[in-house]
């Protein structure tokens, strides 16, 4: 059970197709197949949900170009990478390259490190699509090293080719194979869905003028919001000066009577004199 604890049984989580940069895949571009797995071995408990945010593949800055063109820079990882020659692919993390555990082989000659060749597959024309790209070495931390039980670290895996000329769904099976462990090789249903560029293009324009609205509407949202201001302005003064009107009208009217009450006072006096 111990052994068994240990063993690094690849699950894929999600596989998916990707043109950097772009929203779409035209014919002919560089396509980059993404895998995001985690290491499972059997009879683990308490295994985590996943994260939509380690499902996600965040293009790198257009000034890294360490991380475009797929190199190390101070020793530090950027995720790993399939490649297709092992010794390529080693990932140096603190001066520790990131292997998985070595296999559980007591007769064999030699250690042996686990190895896992993906590569996609037309079904309907029984031949390989994707020639086999070798991954030796993770990203991440697989097992703890305090106690030796797993991280469920999500795992990024990168393989790239060429598209294909014609815009079309292609339907391609993933197929995982390990060359240590019997019973962890995965099979997967992916879609590589290709766009004209026409058709990519012009939906494109579609979504930026919905998003973005044109400068004549913005001008004309700004002329009715200033003319709504003057109108509101306009109106304002006008009952401003209705206001003053009425105003007045009441101090011309108190004056009046100030002046008759007065005047009947005075004749009052008059009168009793």
């Amino acid at each position: 059970m111990s052994v068994a604890r240990q063993l690094p049984f690849l699950k894929v989580e999600k596989a998916f197709f990707k043109v950097m940069g772009e929203r779409f895949i035209t014919p002919g571009s560089l396509v980059q197949f993404v895998v995001k797995a985690r290491v499972i071995p059997p009879g683990s408990i308490d295994i985590p949900e996943v994260k939509a945010a380690d499902l996600e593949d965040i293009d790198p800055e257009e000034g890294d170009l360490d991380a475009l063109l797929g190199r190390r820079s101070s020793g530090k990882r950027r995720g790993a990478q399939m490649q297709s020659e092992p010794a390529a692919s080693s990932i140096i993390e603190d001066g520790k390259p990131l292997l998985p555990p070595l296999a559980f082989a007591p007769y064999f000659p030699r250690d042996h490190s686990p190895r896992w060749h993906v590569f996609l597959a037309d079904s309907k024309m029984s031949k390989v699509a994707v020639p086999p790209f070798t991954m030796t070495t993770f990203d991440k931390p697989l097992f703890n090293e305090k106690n030796g039980m797993p991280t469920f670290n999500m795992q990024t895996f990168k393989m790239q080719f060429q598209a294909p000329p014609q815009a079309a769904k292609y339907p391609f099976v993933m197929h995982v194979v390990c060359d240590s462990y019997i019973g962890s090789d995965i099979q997967q249903d992916v879609v590589l869905e290709v766009e004209s560029a026409e058709k990519a293009a012009e939906i494109t324009n579609e979504e930026d003028e919905i998003s973005e609205p044109e400068e004549d509407t913005l001008a004309g949202q700004m002329r009715a919001m200033q003319s709504g201001n003057v109108s509101g302005a306009a109106e304002n003064k006008k009952r401003r000066r209705k206001v003053e009107e009425v105003e007045s009208e009441d101090e011309e009217s108190g004056t009046d009577e100030e002046e008759d009450s007065g005047s009947a006072t005075d004749t009052d006096t008059d009168d009793e004199g």
